[in-house]
């Protein structure tokens, strides 16, 4: 069974990472300094472009993020040493804030505050540490990436033709290492795609065959039904008529029906409508059937009350 710890590690790392993911969302311009601790968002602002440093700490988000603009500005949320103090979503941040708005909320405020200014140097006891530790963080973000060494390696004058001429920059960003990567995933994929596409369109004509043939078992099964339903109907019929009680109550109607005839052929007799001679003859046989139906009845009622008190 998983610990509760790891319950809350778990809890804890994705609430981290959706944090983070916002950032990303309602920001521009964000670079990732340290995984999952340390990024940077730059912008643009009346006194020039502002980075603003958002560290995460480890029990990040049950506890609000430190943050420090740079370089160093005069303005009521920021202090001495750089560090965002008083803006309220970060004063007030919960589990329930959200990382994204607030810092898009206190970019917004530094793009918007036309009177805001760089702090100097000597005031507030401010040596130039921060801007020192800006260029440093900024520096370590830049040395992880390839394509800042490719334009680290090109002169003056081919930085500015590209600059100039979007060609030469189309060409330069082409061959980068990291477009290169994604170009040939890019291939692969369509690869991948046609071949599968080309396995799927092979299939479409037995795929075509079977549903033909499963049409045509559906109708054999269709018609196998419809005999089964009538030869289930004709047996509920024969079920029905020679049953046991059945077969009793046919053998009670035909032994009544031959004393019926037995007593029509005595009065033709009487009436002296047939001879004696035919008479005998008829007569005994049709009380003989008789006889006979009844001892079947009385036996086969006999037998079926034996059944019923055995328990069948």
């Amino acid at each position: 069974m998983i610990s509760t710890n790891l319950y809350n590690n778990i809890d804890l790392s994705r609430k981290r990472e959706q944090q983070i993911d916002t950032l990303k969302v309602f920001n521009e311009n964000v670079t990732e300094i340290s995984f999952n601790k340390e990024y940077s968002v730059e912008f643009p602002t009346k006194a020039g472009n502002l980075s603003l440093f958002i560290e995460l700490g480890p029990e990040f988000p049950f506890e609000k993020p430190t943050m420090k603009i740079c370089p160093r500005i005069t303005h009521k949320w920021v202090d001495a040493s750089g560090q965002i103090v008083l803006a309220p979503g970060l004063m007030n941040y919960t589990i329930h804030s959200d990382l994204g708005r607030v810092v898009q909320v206190i970019r917004r405020e530094f793009e918007l505050d036309q009177s805001l200014t760089l702090a100097s140097s000597g005031s507030d006891g401010f040596s130039g540490n921060i801007n020192i530790g800006c260029l440093k963080n900024a520096i370590t973000s830049l040395s992880n990436d390839a394509e800042f060494f490719s334009l680290a390696n090109l002169t003056s004058a081919e930085l500015l033709r590209l600059n100039n001429n979007v060609d030469c920059l189309d060409e330069f960003i082409s061959e980068l290492p990291s477009i290169e990567a994604s170009n040939k995933n890019i291939e692969n994929a369509i690869t991948k795609i046609m071949d599968l596409a080309n396995s799927n369109m092979s299939k479409e004509e037995p795929i075509c065959n079977l549903k033909s043939e499963i049409s045509k078992q559906l109708e054999t099964i269709e018609t196998y039904q419809k005999s089964y339903a009538e030869h289930s109907a004709t047996y509920v019929k024969l079920s029905e008529k020679y049953s046991p009680q059945s077969i009793s109550d046919n053998l009670k109607k035909a032994a009544i029906k031959c004393d019926e005839e037995s007593e029509r052929i005595a009065e033709q007799f009487l009436n002296g409508e047939i001879d004696c001679d035919k008479f005998l003859h008829v007569y005994v046989k049709s009380r003989t059937m008789s006889y006979t139906r009844k001892a079947k009845e009385d036996r086969l009622n006999y037998q079926l009350k034996q059944l019923k008190e055995a328990g069948f």
